[in-house]
């Protein structure tokens, strides 16, 4: 996708952003939601994008897969279970495979530049501590 035009919508223009999250190890977060918002601006804009099954997006601001702008941003990953996706029962849902701290701009850690061209972004997250069990 090549730089998108911003000029015709009356929208600030954008950029094609497309990128994975992967784990330490390697492997993709499967499944979730990356959001970014603009460290530039007086008005922060965000932008999201759906996580794939491979650990790809690719971010929307105005519209699905639109771009963002360019500049500094903060990012937060969102696995579906932390979002819900409407299909999980109360008491069944798996345990985060995503560190909690992904989930606020103020603990997230996540910073990238958004440059005046195609950009492919690397976000590299941890995972969950494992739940400790009590003692009695």
């Amino acid at each position: 996708m090549v730089g998108l035009a911003g000029c015709s919508d009356g929208n600030p223009r954008r950029y094609a952003v497309n990128g994975q999250v992967l784990f330490p190890d390697g492997r993709p977060l499967t499944t979730g939601t990356v959001e970014r918002e603009t460290l530039d601006e007086e008005e922060p804009l965000t932008a999201t994008g759906t996580v794939s099954e491979n650990g790809t997006f690719e971010l929307g601001t105005f519209d699905v897969d639109d771009g963002a702008v360019a500049g500094r941003h903060r990012v937060v990953v969102l696995g579906d279970a932390e979002i819900g996706t409407g299909t999980e029962r109360p008491g069944l849902l798996p345990p985060p495979t995503l560190h909690p701290r992904y989930r606020d701009y103020k603990t997230s850690g996540l910073e990238f530049t958004i440059e005046p061209d195609d950009n492919d972004i690397k976000i590299q997250v941890e995972y969950a501590p494992k739940p400790q069990r009590r003692r009695y």
